[in-house]
C-alpha cells in the first residue's frame, strides 16, 4: 500500500483500529518478504547440496579408482614376494649343497676343522 492509503485509514477509522490495521499490513509485508527470502535460501541450498552430492559422487570414482589399483599393485607385490621366496629357498638350498660339497674337499684333502 501506498503512504495515502496509510492516512487515510488514520482518517477514516478509529485510532487503534488504524494502528491494528496497519500492523496487520506491516506483518503480512514482512510475513511476504520472509518467505520470499526463505524459498531463494532453499533454492540456494538445494543447488549447494546438489553441487556437494556431485563432488562426492566424483570423489567416490576416483577412490574407488586408486582403491582398485592399490589392489592390483598389492596383488603384483604379493607376486614377487612370493617369488622371491622361492629364489631365496633356491639359493639356501644351492648354499647347502655348496657347504656340502666344501666338507666332501675338506675331507678328501685331508683338512680338519680345529675343535680346540
Amino acid at each position: 500500500m501506498e503512504n495515502a492509503e496509510f492516512v487515510g485509514i488514520f482518517q477514516h477509522l478509529a485510532y487503534p483500529v488504524a494502528v491494528s490495521v496497519v500492523l496487520f499490513f506491516a506483518f503480512g509485508w514482512v510475513s511476504k518478504k520472509v518467505l520470499e527470502d526463505g524459498k531463494k535460501r532453499d533454492e540456494e541450498l538445494i543447488k549447494l547440496r546438489d553441487h556437494f552430492i556431485g563432488y562426492l559422487q566424483q570423489e567416490h570414482i576416483e577412490l574407488s579408482g586408486a582403491i582398485l589399483e592399490n589392489a592390483a599393485a598389492s596383488k603384483e607385490n604379493a607376486s614377487a614376494m612370493k617369488e622371491n621366496a622361492t629364489a631365496m629357498k633356491e639359493m639356501a638350498s644351492a648354499m647347502n649343497r655348496f657347504a656340502l660339497i666344501l666338507e666332501r674337499l675338506e675331507k678328501k684333502l685331508g683338512i680338519y676343522k680345529n675343535d680346540e
